[in-house]
């Protein structure tokens, strides 16, 4: 098992440049920043072209001519709630890489069409680069470096994912190139990205994306990092790095960003392999909800880890292995889910959580698995397990036909202060 590697504390140039990035408004200077230290210039926020059209886009109307007016009004009514649908780690290097290599046109992600369709935006964290190495996915010598071929931006397009989290611990296992390339072939395809970019600013801007006049902002940041320290390494100019205050600062600038309706925030770190979040990324998660989020949604440690309901919004602490195959074999590793949210301006999401399995070099959604039964009463009783250190853990409803499963607030006690830790908040 890798041990998580820490990010030193940063805390003023990192204030300064989440407040840049994700704001584009003034932001209070801490106290301990130098007052010769200038913040970085504001950059916009990436307004995505999404690759597949919202399912719900409003029909064109069969009514009379004089009532055409009225019906363009309603049509051009903001909407009050979307749905994001969010996966955990994708990796399309590896084995799943050759299959791209050999058919370009494979679909990894057709198995949950039918709950990406559900969606109005789609997101995951994509666990490699996306380079050319000459038919090489994996590296021969080092196991855990490896790269998906060019096409799986175009394999991401075609599942109409929305937006695509590059704050991860692969982010630079072929390095700068591989890195730069892996931006280009995102941006050729369509499909956004968050948490990297080719400057500081931009790794640290959140995306935001409109649905029908709803505008949600996702920011994504890294707590490990595979080549040492990410604070020390040069990839820190290009890779979101976690650290709470800073992250905490970026969901209020996000926050008040014109027109944003709704915050989510993308977190990679942990453990891996372990059942339950370590202090540091729970002080984390309860940092960014506190300070505004609607969601924070964690990955990397390839197993479930538990849910929590903190003043009403959901905290996934790890979504599991969504599309990534891995050495170890079991339960504990195939049971992943998709957190399905129902984004409401003023109000909190209604979350839902819709279980996978994997299987092969895919992913098999409850809605069809042969074992639906077997895997419904395993993730029940993990997930139990695995969210009972959270006092007042949220109740999983019934599945529905759809194999997902709305989480019920009512066990919710009152927000605890947030676990205090020792040394580096990541």
């Amino acid at each position: 098992m890798r041990a998580e590697k820490p990010l030193e504390m940063r805390s003023a140039p990192f204030f300064l440049a989440m407040c840049a990035a994700a704001a584009q408004i003034g932001c209070e200077r801490p106290a301990n920043v130098g007052a010769g230290l200038a913040p970085p210039p504001a950059v916009a926020a990436v307004a995505p072209r999404d690759a597949a059209a919202p399912r719900d886009t409003p029909a064109a109307s069969a009514a009379p001519a004089a009532a055409a007016a009225p019906a363009a009004a309603a049509a051009a009514a903001p909407a009050d709630a979307i749905t994001l649908i969010a996966g955990g780690d994708v990796c399309l290097g590896k084995a799943l890489g050759q299959e791209l290599l050999r058919d370009p046109a494979h679909d990894p992600f057709a198995p949950v069409a039918a709950l990406f369709a559900s969606a109005d935006v789609r997101f995951v964290n994509l666990e490699n680069q996306l380079s050319d190495q000459g038919g090489e996915t994996q590296h021969r010598l080092q196991p855990l470096v490896f790269t998906g071929p060019p096409a799986g931006a175009d394999a991401l397009a075609r599942a109409g994912i929305s937006v695509v989290s590059l704050a991860n611990n692969h982010m630079w296992d072929y390095g700068k190139k591989a890195f730069l390339e892996t931006l280009d072939h995102l941006e050729r395809a369509g499909v956004a990205y968050v948490g990297a970019g080719r400057t500081r600013q931009k790794a640290y801007a959140p995306v935001v994306i409109e649905r029908r006049g709803f505008r949600v902002a996702v920011l994504a940041v890294t707590g490990i990092w595979n080549q040492g320290s990410l604070w020390e390494h040069p990839a820190r100019e290009f890779v979101a790095a976690a650290e709470r205050d800073g992250l905490a600062a970026a969901v209020r600038a996000a926050r008040k960003q014109p027109g944003v309706d709704a915050v989510v925030v993308s977190y990679h770190g942990g453990t891996e392999y372990l059942d339950t979040p370590l202090p540091p990324a729970r002080a984390l998660a309860a940092a960014a909800i506190d300070a505004g989020a609607d969601a924070f949604v964690g990955h990397h440690p390839h197993v479930l880890q538990g849910i929590e309901l903190r003043r009403g919004r959901p905290i996934f602490y790890s979504l599991g292995n969504f599309i990534m195959k891995v050495k170890r074999t079991g339960p504990a590793v195939e049971l992943a889910m998709l957190a399905r949210l129902r984004l409401r301006r003023g109000a909190p999401p209604l979350a839902e959580i819709c279980p996978v399995r994997s299987e092969g070099l895919g992913t098999v959604p409850l809605a069809t698995d042969p074992r639906r039964a077997e895997t419904e009463a395993a993730f029940v009783e993990r997930m139990r397990r695995v969210s009972a250190f959270v006092k007042g853990e949220p109740a999983i409803g019934p599945f529905d036909e759809g194999g997902c499963a709305r989480l019920e607030p009512a066990a919710e006690t009152a927000p605890a202060s947030p676990p205090k830790v020792a040394g580096p908040i990541r």
